[in-house]
């Protein structure tokens, strides 16, 4: 493994993060759900969700983090992740196929927003979620970030039912979160 790599990986696997066995309080999840990790970094959404699921997509750009989510999830017992190299924009998944859509922080640097969201929609089966938990946009935030209501916005343009908005007491770092939830 790469200089590069490794230093990735120790960012990611540094940062402090919304926990996601919090997730599972704002969907319902079944046994047979498929699920899609848009931007699924080392995976620390993928791993806890795969432990609920049949199926999970693991969707990122850079094919050595996910080569690290495998092996991390091989040497955890979870076999049920399906690592898939792609761009946000062109999400290699057939339409209609995936219950439940979660971004974890990973949307905020993506333009445009709009085609993203129809991608992720376009996964979805009908009736389908997309979680959505990002970092606010505030006066003193560093780096780029989507204000709450753009968010929001963005994703009823797209097509999704806004069925839940929060903001969850939990920050990362010193920065608030959101948690905007929508259905197809």
């Amino acid at each position: 493994m790469n200089n590069r790599i490794q230093r990735k990986i120790a960012n990611l696997e540094g940062l402090q993060r919304f926990p996601a066995e919090d997730l599972f309080s704002y969907f319902t999840i079944n046994k047979k759900d498929t699920i899609l990790d848009v931007g699924t970094g080392t995976g620390y959404v993928a791993r806890a969700v795969a432990t609920k699921v049949d199926k999970v997509y693991a969707l990122d750009s850079d094919k050595d983090i996910l080569a690290y989510l495998m092996k991390t999830s091989d040497e955890s017992g979870i076999h049920n992740i399906e690592p898939i190299v792609g761009d946000f924009k062109t999400i290699p998944i057939p339409k209609d196929h995936v219950d439940t859509a979660i971004a974890s922080i990973s949307l905020h640097e993506v333009k445009p927003l709009s085609v993203v969201l129809d991608q992720i929609r376009s996964t979805l089966k009908q009736g389908g979620v997309f979680v959505c938990i990002d970092i606010e946009k505030t006066e003193n935030v560093s780096g780029p970030r989507v204000f709450s209501g753009e968010m929001e916005q963005e994703m009823m343009n797209a097509g999704f039912t806004i069925v839940t908005k929060s903001f969850p007491a939990m920050k990362l770092g010193k920065e608030p979160l959101y948690v905007i939830v929508g259905r197809k």
